[in-house]
C-alpha cells in the first residue's frame, strides 16, 4: 500500500516529492551530524589527558598538539622554558591583570616509575601536578573523595616568592659542568655598576671567582674601575687564593678575601670590599660599603647566552635599582645616597670568547642588550649570533626582541673609537631603537686566555634615546647607559 502511493505520487506530482525527500534526507544529515559531534563531546569530557577550566593553555612552542594528547615520542620530556618567570610577570603580572582572571601552571599525564619497596618491581605510573588555590582560581579544582587540598609552602614559593627566595633563585651561583671541570677558563662573577649622584661619575665593581672550581686550580678576584670624569679613570685589583673564597649554589652570598656580597632576608644586597690599587698594592685602597635595593620587577632570569656548545650563562638580577653607603677612594672617604644601580650575574667558559653588552635606564624603562660571540666566530657583524634585547618599566616585563642590527659608527675610522651605539630590535609587532652617544670610553687590551686574538675591551658611557612601537603603544625616551664590545682581529683559537 505504502509503495503504491510513493508510486503514484512521484508519477503525478513528481517535482514536489523530489524537494520533499530532499529536504527529509537533509534533516536526517543534519541530525546525525549533531549527535557525532554530541557523542565526541561527551567523549573528550571523559578524557583524563584534556585539562579543563580556561580560555587558553600555553604549551612547548613546536609542539604538535595531537601528538601531546596521544603520548607520541614528540610530547617526552618537554618544558615550558621559563614557566616561573612566564607565570609571575606575563600570565599573573600586573600589566595584564585586566585580561587574565587567573592562571594555573599544570602538569597531566606524566609518565614516573614507582618501585615497591626496597628490591621490588619497578612500575610504570601517570602522574599530574597543579597548585590547589591557582587550580580553583582557574575554576578547575577536583572533586575531593578524602582528605583535604591546599596550598603549601612550595607553591607559594613558585607562585609568589618574597624578594628573598625570588633573588637566590635566579642569582645563585653554579658548579662547572662536567665538560667544562677542566677548563681553566670558567669564571663566574657578580657585577655591579653604581651611578653616584651629583655627576660624580660611577663605579664597576665585580667579584669574581674562576679556574677549576672546585677541586682544581682556582681562586677569586676583586676588580673595579672608579670613573670621574674628567680625571683618568682609577682601576683597582687584587686576586685571592681559592682558601679565601667561600660561595653558595643556593644564595647570591659570595666571599673573597675581606669582601662580600650578602643577600638579606628582606631583598636588598649588602656589598664590602676593600681592593688595593692595580700595580701599587701598597697605594690607598678602594673601600665600599653598600646596600642596593632592588627596583620591583625589573630583573632578567636565568638565560642560556651560549651561540655554540661552550657554555655561558647570564641573569640580570637587578636592571634597575638604588644604592645607598660610603666610597673611600685615595684617603678620602663619603657617604652617598640614591646611586642609581644595576647589577648582573655571568658564568662560564670564556676562552676566544667575546660579547656585545649593554644597559640603560631612559625615563621610565629599563633595558639592557646582549650577545655572546664564541671561539668559532669569525670576523665581522655577519659571524656574531642575532642577541636579545629586553625591556622593562614600572610593571615588569615589557618585552624581549631579538637584535637586527647592531652598530658602533665610528669604530671603523682611525683608532677605531665609537662615537654613538644603534641598535635595532624586533618581535612579531613590535619595534624597538636605541641610539647612545659615547661621551666617555675606556680601552683595554683583551685577557691572556684569549689566545691568537689581538682584541681590545672598550667600556663606554653616555646619554640615550629609547624609541619604537611596543604592545601598540609609541616608546619614546631619554637617559643615560653603559656599553661594551670588543674590536681587533679575533685570529685562531686554540
Amino acid at each position: 500500500m505504502i509503495l503504491r502511493l510513493v508510486r503514484r505520487s512521484l508519477s503525478r506530482q513528481p517535482g514536489r516529492s523530489l524537494l520533499l525527500l530532499a529536504g527529509y534526507a537533509l534533516g536526517v544529515a543534519v541530525t546525525v551530524t549533531l549527535l557525532s559531534i554530541g557523542d565526541a563531546l561527551v567523549e573528550q569530557s571523559r578524557d583524563r589527558r584534556l585539562v579543563g577550566g580556561g580560555d587558553l593553555v600555553v604549551i612547548p612552542r613546536g609542539l604538535d598538539l595531537e601528538t601531546l594528547k596521544t603520548g607520541g615520542t614528540s610530547s617526552l620530556y618537554f618544558r615550558v622554558t621559563q614557566a616561573p618567570f612566564l607565570y609571575r610577570q606575563v600570565l599573573a603580572g600586573p600589566r595584564l591583570e585586566d585580561e587574565i582572571r587567573a592562571a594555573a601552571p599544570w602538569i597531566e599525564d606524566e609518565l614516573l616509575y614507582l618501585r615497591t619497596g626496597a628490591g621490588g618491581d619497578v612500575r610504570p605510573v601517570s602522574a599530574g601536578g597543579r597548585i590547589p588555590g591557582r587550580s580553583e582560581a582557574l575554576g578547575a579544582r577536583p572533586d575531593l573523595l578524602s582528605g583535604s587540598w591546599s596550598d603549601v609552602a612550595a607553591d607559594r614559593r613558585w607562585t609568589a616568592p618574597d624578594d628573598s627566595t625570588l633573588y637566590a633563585e635566579i642569582d645563585r651561583f653554579h658548579l662547572p659542568p662536567p665538560e667544562a671541570a677542566a677548563d681553566s677558563t670558567w669564571a663566574e662573577w657578580h657585577y655591579f655598576n653604581l651611578r653616584l649622584p651629583g655627576d660624580r661619575g660611577w663605579l664597576y665593581l665585580t667579584y669574581m671567582v674562576a679556574g677549576q672550581v672546585p677541586d682544581g686550580r682556582w681562586g677569586g678576584r676583586l676588580l673595579a674601575t672608579r670613573v670621574d670624569p674628567p680625571e683618568p679613570a682609577r682601576v683597582y685589583s687584587v686576586d685571592v687564593p681559592a682558601r679565601a673564597v667561600e660561595l653558595s649554589t643556593e644564595t647570591p652570598d659570595l666571599t673573597v678575601g675581606d669582601a662580600t656580597v650578602r643577600l638579606t632576608g628582606d631583598g636588598l644586597y649588602r656589598l664590602r670590599a676593600r681592593i688595593p690599587p692595580e700595580g701599587e698594592p701598597a697605594g690607598a685602597p678602594l673601600t665600599l660599603e653598600a646596600t642596593v635595593r632592588p627596583a620591583p620587577g625589573r630583573y632578567l632570569p636565568p638565560v642560556d647566552a651560549s651561540p655554540g656548545a661552550f657554555p655561558s650563562g647570564y641573569a640580570v638580577p637587578i636592571l634597575r635599582g638604588s644604592a645607598s653607603g660610603r666610597l673611600c677612594e685615595s684617603g678620602r672617604c663619603r657617604r652617598f645616597g640614591e646611586a642609581t644601580a644595576y647589577h648582573d650575574h655571568n658564568w662560564g667558559t670564556w676562552r676566544g670568547v667575546s660579547w656585545d653588552w649593554g644597559q640603560a635606564q631612559a625615563g621610565p624603562y629599563s633595558i639592557v642588550y646582549g650577545r655572546v660571540i664564541g671561539p668559532e666566530a669569525g670576523d665581522g657583524d655577519d659571524a656574531a649570533p642575532a642577541g636579545f634585547a629586553f625591556l622593562t618599566d614600572s610593571l615588569g616585563w615589557l618585552g624581549a626582541f631579538s637584535i637586527d642590527s647592531l652598530a658602533y659608527p665610528g669604530a671603523d675610522t682611525a683608532g677605531g673609537r665609537p662615537a654613538a651605539v644603534r641598535l635595532l630590535a624586533s618581535r612579531p609587532g613590535d619595534t624597538l631603537r636605541l641610539e647612545a652617544r659615547v661621551r666617555h670610553l675606556r680601552s683595554s687590551r683583551a685577557d691572556p686566555s684569549s689566545e691568537g686574538a689581538d682584541l681590545r675591551f672598550l667600556q663606554m658611557e653616555g646619554p640615550v634615546e629609547l624609541g619604537g612601537r611596543v604592545l601598540g603603544r609609541r616608546i619614546d625616551a631619554d637617559g643615560a647607559g653603559f656599553y661594551e664590545t670588543w674590536t681587533g682581529e679575533r685570529g685562531p683559537t686554540r
